[in-house]
């Protein structure tokens, strides 16, 4: 069954919200508490699904796993994700210290294979999960202004660190599919500084290796933050069969622009809105916004990217509960 078979034909729109730091506060747990313990990533997942009741299960974010397990430098927030310190491939020789993981054996990543296991034989959803693309990923490995000068300067060092990458990223996303992920979002935040062209050659074809690895029964969707404007084109083209969408963009213009069997999520905004404005307010905003995707099966409702640690616990209620609504009253 394809994405937009399973959220069409129903009387409302399905949600798919980001907000895995909220379990946290929910738990009274820090990030690496539940990064190192499956059974804490199952709490959180039971409690996240109990009190916000999304039509997908969704573990806590784990976007760093690739450079933790390889061993880069991370700043780690008890309560907010990690980012990484240093940038220490500048040359082959260094990426060559590097090898392809095994996501059965190496670092924590056997761990959040276990959880996932867990997290999907415990709750009856599709469980969604969300992982670092191999642009990104490659972006942080040399670092952003060193990888942006490589493109033009030494583009065979950016084929060799794309191509480490998307193997990295490729194999930990098989793996994860054997333990029961159904929906599977990559993220390329940092795809939306490329051209049309540099992103076709740079991301949409390992994006398209990725996906058609891993067979028709996983959904397939692709985010990337800021104004993809441009870039729409390519990703319509690389394998994905959903787009998450950031809040910059004009929704109701893109729906107008993408297939019918092309989901799109998205994209209440998580800070001027959720994190900002009172409950009521919520639950307007995000009622104006499934009012303005009226008629589009092919909508599922989600924020424009991940909530704030800080997010009123309150507010992610009220846009979860008014996503609920049915088209009859909407």
């Amino acid at each position: 069954m394809r994405l937009i078979d399973y959220i069409s034909g129903r009387d409302r729109y399905l949600n798919f919200p980001w907000m895995a730091t909220a379990g946290l506060r929910l738990c009274g747990c820090t990030l690496y508490d539940v990064y190192l313990s499956p059974q804490k990533q199952l709490e959180i997942a039971l409690r996240m699904d109990q009190e916000f009741d999304a039509d997908f299960t969704y573990p806590m974010d784990d976007g760093v796993i690739f450079v933790d397990t390889l061993g880069l430098p991370l700043l780690k927030p008890d309560f907010d994700f990690p980012s990484v310190l240093e940038n220490p491939v500048k040359s082959i020789p260094d990426l060559e210290l590097l090898h392809v993981l095994n996501p059965y054996t190496d670092g924590r990543m056997p761990l959040h294979l276990e959880a996932l296991e867990l997290i999907a034989s415990r709750i009856d959803k599709p469980l969604a999960l969300s992982v670092q693309g191999p642009f990104t990923l490659a972006v942080e490995l040399v670092g952003a202004t060193d990888f942006v000068r490589a493109i033009i300067r030494n583009p065979d060092f950016v084929e060799k660190v794309l191509d480490f990458t998307t193997r990295v990223v490729g194999e930990y996303v098989r793996a994860t599919v054997n333990m029961g992920t159904k929906f599977l979002c990559i993220c390329e935040p940092t795809a939306v500084i490329l051209s049309p062209a540099r992103f076709e050659k740079m991301v949409a074809g390992n994006l398209r290796e990725i996906y058609n690895s891993l067979g028709p029964d996983v959904w397939k969707v692709l985010h990337i933050c800021g104004d993809t404007s441009l870039l729409l084109p390519q990703m319509l083209n690389c394998g994905a069969e959903g787009l998450s969408l950031d809040q910059v963009m004009d929704l109701p213009a893109v729906m107008a622009m993408v297939p019918e069997d092309m989901v799109v999520l998205g994209n209440l905004d998580p800070i001027h809105v959720l994190r900002e404005l009172s409950p009521g307010q919520v639950r307007e905003r995000t009622l104006e916004l499934l009012r303005s995707m009226k008629g589009r099966p092919n909508y599922l409702f989600s924020f424009g990217c991940d909530c704030t640690p800080d997010t009123p616990l309150d507010n992610i209620r009220a846009a979860m509960e008014a996503s609920r609504t049915c088209f009859s009253n909407l």
